[in-house]
């Protein structure tokens, strides 16, 4: 049996190892993420000059009550609920596509409507058949673990391993994390809490896709996985393990 820890570690026959999704924060996305979270707080500040809202003061108000620390408390605070709201809309528009993939007709919130709407009318069209979804994946060779989105069949026959993004755009580590899945050693399909499952070898995979599903449709993005992706995937292990064991050591 592999098992998933709360903090996505991975167990399996008694050894436990890292997530990929983990192990691919040593990838620097500084760039990308500084500019968006500037702009978060920017749209933070203007939001509070001109809500409506008595949490929305304006700033030289809010300035002579808390002062500047206060100031950029409340500012940096308001600017993470965007990526919060984000990060449950990825979880939600996850759990409901999963739902939907196996026959299931959820209840859907308004705000992943949208998003959900146009995943069913992808999946209809598709040709697609499922095969696996949310399925716990380990590599006890190079040691690391983690959980795919869908392993399907497409309107070819071919085993096609995809992973469902729903942010604004696509990072490149995406490739990364195909890649890492793709070179699994072990799957494991069904449900422990049901008793039904069971761990087989990781089957070929035939195409990579990422589904980048927006609430303006969904958008099928082919992923080349070669030599080069898995070279730059064994790096990020090799980084990760390295970051671990110097973590909290000073030189």
């Amino acid at each position: 049996m592999i098992t998933r820890s709360a903090d996505h570690r991975y167990t399996y026959e008694g050894k436990t190892y890292p997530g990929v999704t983990s192990i691919l924060k040593v990838i620097d996305k500084s760039d990308a993420l500084m500019a968006w979270a500037a702009r978060n707080t920017a749209e933070a500040a203007l939001g509070m000059m001109s809500g409506p809202d008595p949490l929305y003061w304006p700033l030289s108000a809010l300035l002579a009550s808390v002062g500047p620390e206060g100031v950029t408390k409340a500012l940096t605070s308001r600017s993470s609920w965007k990526r919060d709201e984000a990060a449950q809309l990825g979880t939600d528009v996850h759990t409901l596509a999963d739902l939907w993939v196996k026959g299931a007709n959820p209840v859907i919130p308004e705000h992943a409507e949208a998003h959900v709407h146009h995943y069913s009318e992808w999946w209809q069209a598709s040709g697609w058949t499922l095969r696996t979804s949310e399925a716990l994946l380990v590599n006890p060779t190079f040691g690391y673990g983690g959980t795919l989105d869908l392993l399907c069949r497409d309107a070819d026959g071919r085993t096609v391993l995809a992973d469902i993004k729903t942010g604004k755009g696509v990072y490149r580590e995406a490739a990364l994390q195909l890649t890492a899945y793709g070179m699994a050693e072990f799957i494991q399909t069904g449900e422990a809490i049901t008793g039904d499952a069971r761990v087989f070898k990781m089957p070929a995979v035939d195409r990579y896709v990422i589904l980048h599903v927006t609430a303006s449709g969904v958008r099928e993005i082919e992923v080349p996985v070669g030599t080069l992706e898995k070279v730059a995937w064994g790096a990020c292990l090799d980084l990760h393990t390295w970051a671990e064991s110097t973590k909290g050591k000073r030189l």
